[in-house]
């Protein structure tokens, strides 16, 4: 029977991503307007909708696939964020070994989100807190979080930033970073930000290979010298390993 109190829009955005979860490959735009019964010009509408939200992701050749930007919604169900809660002892460990100060991040469609922090054991270090936003294209987070995007999106997001960062006027300097980050596995960012902050960020990648989140350690000039880069690398890659092992 047909339930007259529901939001149609709602409705076939929701039957979108059902269609999503239960396809065995990315789709077209076309197949998922098809699938859910619905005009060209709506299918695209909820597209974009959903891509806005971090929900679904655009892939090579113009298809499309659930994103981990719905990991948030799926770790609020999982007791509360267990999960989370689950990598903050791998953060904390990874702050005591390196003496830095660490966090993980998500990105929610334009904006990097904090999610979680360890604090350095030292009496002195770099710090922030959890829940703060900036835009994804922005420093290596950015690059770690956009590691599986295309040049397009990455063009997008930074014709569509709202902050007057450099990644807004130079997205090849986010490109740039991205292919960095392929080479060495790791992306260091000396100071290059607006708090003048060194960053190491690595992606973490799910069990469909995609990016869910990037996890960062943080300092000041003193903390990374170029005799360190490799050992910190080395134990931010260990720390990443683990946290890939529970998403």
């Amino acid at each position: 029977m047909k339930n007259e109190n529901t939001i149609p829009a709602l409705d076939k955005a929701l039957s979108a991503i059902e269609y999503l979860c239960s396809a065995d490959r990315s789709v077209t735009q076309a197949e998922l307007s098809r699938a859910v019964d619905v005009t060209a010009t709506t299918g695209y509408r909820i597209v974009q909708t959903l891509m806005k939200h971090n929900w679904i992701r655009k892939n090579r050749g113009n298809t499309y696939s659930l994103s981990p930007g719905m990991l948030i919604l799926f770790l609020k169900l999982r007791n509360g964020g267990a999960l989370f809660d689950s990598a903050q002892p791998v953060l904390e460990e990874l702050a005591r070994r390196t003496r830095l100060a660490c966090k993980l991040s998500i990105r929610q469609w334009n904006e990097q989100l904090s999610v979680l922090r360890a604090e350095s054991p030292e009496p002195f270090s770099v710090s922030g807190k959890n829940g703060s936003r900036f835009p994804v294209i922005e420093g290596s987070v950015g690059a770690a979080l956009l590691f599986g995007e295309s040049e397009e999106t990455i063009r997008s997001l930074a014709s569509e930033c709202r902050a007057e960062i450099p990644e807004k006027s130079d997205p090849d300097l986010v490109l740039r970073r991205i292919a960095e980050l392929r080479r060495k596995g790791y992306l260091f960012n000396r100071g290059n930000n607006r708090w003048r902050v060194d960053a190491m960020s690595m992606p973490v990648f799910d069990s469909r290979n995609q990016v869910a989140a990037a996890v960062t350690l943080l300092g000041i000039r003193e903390d990374f010298s170029d005799a360190t880069l490799p050992s910190l690398a080395e134990k931010l890659a260990e720390a990443v390993r683990k946290i890939e092992t529970m998403i």
